[in-house]
């Protein structure tokens, strides 16, 4: 038995003993908040406030099921995350913009590889109760299944418009003697589209050799080594980074006094000075010399009243968000406006650990890859993978969804990425995509979110 299919056959065996454990679990909300009980507040008038069920609130909160709601306990509430309507904002209008009917099958028939560290070999597949253990756990063998997953959901997609993918996986077990050896022992000039491998170092390391068809890093961007073969699907950091200041830049324009407050790790000092040329009166917290903590008293000290105050945070560090979040929340007041900003893209402003409503207080902005769904396209994608893989997606399911999809559309009805870059800007389920070509580098998408938390809601801005 060929490495190829053995590694086919033990990813089925694992998706179905996780289908099994998965299917009693099932996930209604993405999001879970603090709230703090107000006096008079009931679970009946909690429960109508944020529009869920009382049993919903019960299950996330079990010591309520035999004692009495206390004012100012703070309890949990389950949230999906919605889109609204603003002025200056639009709903989101995240649909599925590639509708193959509309376009001319040029290629019925696609050929990819698909390079990924499952770390098979590693694992005693005689024990049920050991791989089940593994797959609770978020580890290079479940990301690999749940970007697998993602992928066969996308290639199930095609197949209902006549368009057949073949699939070629290749366990690198995260090692590069074993890259080399899946390099070296097959001829990969015959597919259209090379997927991995998921780590740097191994990715490298296996397109060292000039390989004559296209390949992607699906999750890793930063230090893979570029060349016009090469596709990146997340935007760069400095394009959103820049589009943040273009947006600060208009804001400035129309309000004639505010007060700036930049909160800065070392690693966004590029940022923080930029800044800094807008606003030459900022104060600055500079969170390297203050052990990534800040001093609520300093805050208040350099919060001004009667006016409004943007507080710009440059950092990635979600134990440091939180902490900031919170303490930003309880500086505000009728005499004191305050508004968040980062020009840090930053997938950590989604962490559940993050509350929703305090960025919500805070108008907080900031530039995304991606964006929350809660339209019919999007339940009909959970359903699809609930059916499928007894659970539902994770972000990387989605992702992986979202991006293969889009390119084994583009190589369908163009026959090649280059081609399809004509296309131009595509959405799905949380991401959107419109590559250009360089020489040097290939392709690289360049569309992407900017994003503003208002309430409990998440709008767009307008690109």
């Amino acid at each position: 038995m060929g490495m190829k299919n053995f590694s086919i056959i033990v990813i089925v065996l694992f998706t179905a003993i996780f289908s099994v454990q998965s299917q009693s679990s099932k996930i209604e909300f993405d999001s879970l908040i603090n709230y703090e009980v107000k006096k008079k507040e009931t679970l009946f008038s909690i429960s109508k406030k944020f529009k869920i069920e009382i049993n919903d609130l019960l299950s996330f909160n079990t010591e309520l099921k035999n004692n009495k709601l206390k004012k100012n306990s703070i309890i949990i509430i389950p949230l999906k995350k919605k889109i609204v309507e603003s002025q200056s904002f639009e709903k989101l209008k995240i649909i599925d913009t590639i509708i193959l009917n509309e376009l001319r099958v040029k290629k019925d028939f696609i050929k990819i590889a698909y390079l990924a560290p499952f770390k098979l070999r590693s694992l005693e597949l005689d024990s049920v109760e050991t791989v089940k253990t593994l797959l609770k756990e978020i580890n290079l063998t479940t990301i690999s299944i749940n970007f697998y997953n993602g992928l066969l959901l996308a290639v199930d997609e095609l197949k209902q418009n006549d368009v057949n993918v073949n699939i070629d996986v290749f366990d690198t077990d995260n090692k590069t003697n074993q890259v080399l050896s899946i390099r070296n022992n097959n001829d990969f000039d015959n597919y259209d589209l090379i997927v991995g491998p998921l780590i740097k170092r191994n990715f490298n390391t296996f397109h060292e050799k000039d390989i004559n068809n296209i390949a992607i890093s699906p999750l890793v961007y930063d230090g893979i080594n570029l060349n016009n073969k090469t596709i990146i699907p997340e935007a760069s950091n400095s394009l959103k980074s820049d589009k943040m200041f273009d947006i600060i830049d208009d804001f400035i324009l129309e309000s004639e006094d505010q007060c700036a407050l930049i909160i800065s790790d070392s690693i966004n000092k590029k940022s923080r000075q930029k800044l800094r040329q807008r606003f030459p009166l900022a104060e600055v917290i500079d969170i390297s010399n203050t052990n990534n903590s800040v001093d609520p008293k300093i805050i208040d000290s350099l919060l001004g009243t009667n006016k409004e105050n943007w507080v710009f945070l440059e950092t990635k560090k979600p134990n440091l968000i939180s902490s900031v979040t919170s303490l930003l929340n309880s500086q505000i007041s009728s005499e004191r406006k305050i508004r968040l900003f980062s020009t840090v893209s930053n997938e950590n402003y989604e962490n559940p650990n993050i509350s929703y409503e305090k960025l919500g207080n805070l108008s907080f902005m900031y530039p995304s890859n991606s964006a929350p769904n809660t339209r019919d396209e999007y339940e009909v994608f959970q359903e699809n993978y609930l059916i499928k893989f007894g659970k539902y997606p994770d972000n990387i399911a989605i992702k992986s969804y979202d991006l293969m999809k889009d390119l084994l559309y583009r190589i369908s009805v163009s026959k090649s990425i280059k081609k399809s870059l004509e296309i131009g800007e595509t959405k799905s389920i949380q991401n959107k995509f419109n590559y250009i070509f360089d020489s040097d580098t290939g392709f690289r998408n360049i569309s992407f979110f900017i994003l503003k938390h208002q309430d409990f809601d998440i709008i767009e801005h307008q690109n």
